[in-house]
């Protein structure tokens, strides 16, 4: 992560790589390389998330031949990147990045092309954040030191680099897996894509700074790993020394990405998508609000009332709701928000069923609710637990006539968030299981029976509905389909083939529960699907998706801290 100058060996080598780029072939790389020229320089687009995030960028193949063609030749005594070799211990899958299995004696371009593609991060990436950290990939003389530092993950200008990091593979795995975490968890960074940011010039911050708009998540990215922008006088000498107050870093990745593979803010043909609409509000009870006004602009029967400070009643609230014709409106347990009160009297329903007893929804919350309308029925539906609110609100809602269940876990909320669109498309409710269990329990047996339920969709993978589970309702005469994906973006998108063809599809966030809740009423009476995003990037998963479906409409739900301007873009990860 230093912001350091490559000025000895490596300049004279970087002159040298693009002059010889114009008659050696690209070892897999789309596009015509050139010079860099400073005047195309954009401090605030410095790479395209489509190139940055492309874990398939490159094969293991092709990353050797690249070097190769790169390499001038290796000083005796020495292990250069294009011999060495390494062997590699096995790291499991977290969500940020995949499996790597152990490999003995691995040549260095296996290792940059599997961490690419285990991680998601373009090997071109990994490849320019050799070089500009420790020139590796010309280097003609590295000693140990340079690929103890490789990429300089955990190397801060202001403090010796923490060893536990130390070395060519966990040096490219946790650099590949930090750009990651700058997506997944951008609220923890100084550097916001999709906003405009102070950006320093140097590690002195009596060098100033500049205003930046950063346009998307990898240049983001690539401020939170090296926080500083060249300055004029380090443009002015692209391929040398600015003054006292020069940076080089991210300088250095776009002109050196440049010169290797051509424009790095190229994105290719875009995406056939129309530009989203926002569904929000100033929080998420007024973001409810906002749901409910577009689905049901001339009032409607029901009202259902569930808890926005907790997931569980509301999760079969949806179904519930959009069979009955009416919206979920969110409440904090205390007091009502004077927000949703308005909404409910704008709709005048007949009737108002609250979703969970005292503990998610107060008393003096219903008090508030009667007082709109003496002579309006107040239901309140809450069980002992969540599981028995979600059967309890099935059994009110749907009487017997409910073919189609759907049942998820009750432990985590994505699975039964969008199942619930789809339950409201097949007109039936969504049931929560302790989805651990290897049995059905009697009281959901009981329920399935009443509702004369004849098919059941088990949504999640058996980690969250276990086997047996799923075999003991297949033997009880009720068919049974399991929709299950690698992730809950991916089970998001199974559940997509519930629906036909479609005009409109709600996205919602993935990682948080309260904006859906509203969202999956709306969409499952408009026989609209829902899928899920990240806060600031569209899991490759949910794109796909989207485009297969083609749809003329796309809804956000949720303002800007929900899902960031990043993600309108349909920016992946």
């Amino acid at each position: 992560m230093r912001s350091r100058s490559r000025l000895v060996v490596a300049t004279l080598l970087t002159a040298l790589v693009a002059s010889l780029l114009a008659v050696i072939p690209s070892a897999g790389i789309s596009g015509q390389a050139a010079a860099a020229d400073a005047a195309l320089f954009d401090p605030g687009y410095l790479v395209s998330d489509e190139q940055f995030y492309d874990g398939d960028a490159m094969s293991a193949a092709q990353v050797q031949a690249f070097i190769d063609a790169q390499h001038p030749g290796c000083s005796a005594g020495y292990t250069c990147l294009d011999t060495y070799r390494q062997s590699t211990a096995a790291i499991p899958a977290d969500g940020y990045c995949g499996a790597l299995p152990a490999t003995a004696n691995e040549r260095a371009s296996s290792i940059i092309a599997r961490v690419g593609a285990a991680c998601g991060i373009s090997q071109r990436v990994l490849l320019v954040t050799l070089q500009k950290e420790q020139s590796l990939v010309t280097h003609t003389a590295p000693n140990a030191v340079r690929y103890a530092r490789a990429t300089g993950f955990a190397c801060p200008d202001t403090a010796p680099c923490n060893s536990e990091f130390g070395g060519f593979y966990y040096q490219l795995y946790f650099a590949a897996r930090q750009f990651n975490r700058y997506v997944a968890l951008p609220q923890n960074y100084n550097h916001q894509a999709g906003e405009t940011n102070q950006v320093l010039f140097h590690p002195n911050t009596a060098c100033g700074s500049s205003p930046v708009f950063i346009r998307n998540a990898a240049t983001a990215g690539l401020y939170n790993y090296t926080p500083y922008q060249p300055n004029a006088a380090a443009l002015a000498n692209l391929y040398g020394e600015g003054d006292s107050c020069s940076a080089y870093g991210n300088r250095n990745f776009w002109r050196m990405w440049t010169d290797w593979f051509g424009d790095p803010t190229v994105s290719g043909p875009g995406i056939a998508l129309p530009t989203p609409s926002r569904l929000a509000g100033g929080n998420r009870f007024e973001t409810s609000v906002a749901i409910a006004q577009r689905a049901y602009p001339s009032g409607a029967p029901v009202v259902y009332l569930a808890s926005g400070q907790d997931f569980p009643d509301g999760l079969a609230a949806g179904p519930a709701a959009a069979h009955q014709g009416g919206p979920v409106l969110l409440t904090p347990r205390a007091t009502a928000p004077e927000a949703v009160l308005a909404e409910i009297s704008r709709l005048a329903p007949a009737r108002v069923v609250i979703v969970g007893d005292t503990p998610s929804v107060s008393a003096e919350v219903e008090a508030a609710v009667r007082a709109l309308d003496p002579a309006r029925e107040v239901l309140r539906l809450g069980g002992v637990n969540r599981y028995e609110t979600s059967r309890l609100i099935a059994e009110h809602a749907f009487g017997a006539g409910a073919a189609s269940v759907f049942v998820a876990t009750g432990a985590r909320f994505p699975d039964a968030l969008a199942a619930g669109p789809a339950a409201a498309f097949l007109d039936g409710p969504v049931l929560l299981l302790d989805g651990s269990a290897d049995a059905l329990d009697d009281a959901t047996r009981a329920t399935l029976g009443a509702l004369g339920a004849g098919w059941v969709g088990v949504v999640g993978d058996v980690a969250s509905v276990s086997g047996p589970l799923g075999t003991d309702i297949r033997d009880s005469g009720i068919t049974v389909r399991r929709y299950a994906g690698a992730n809950r973006f991916a089970t998001a998108a199974e559940l997509r083939g519930v629906f036909g063809a479609v005009s409109t599809v709600y996205v919602a966030s993935g990682q948080g529960f309260a904006d859906a809740l509203s969202g999956a009423a709306a969409a499952g009476a408009e026989g609209a699907p829902m899928l899920l995003t990240r806060q600031s990037c569209v899991p490759q998963v949910t794109l796909d998706t989207m485009l297969a479906a083609d749809p003329a409409e796309v809804l956000l739900l949720g303002g800007l801290p929900t899902i960031n301007a990043v993600a309108t873009r349909y920016a992946t990860c």
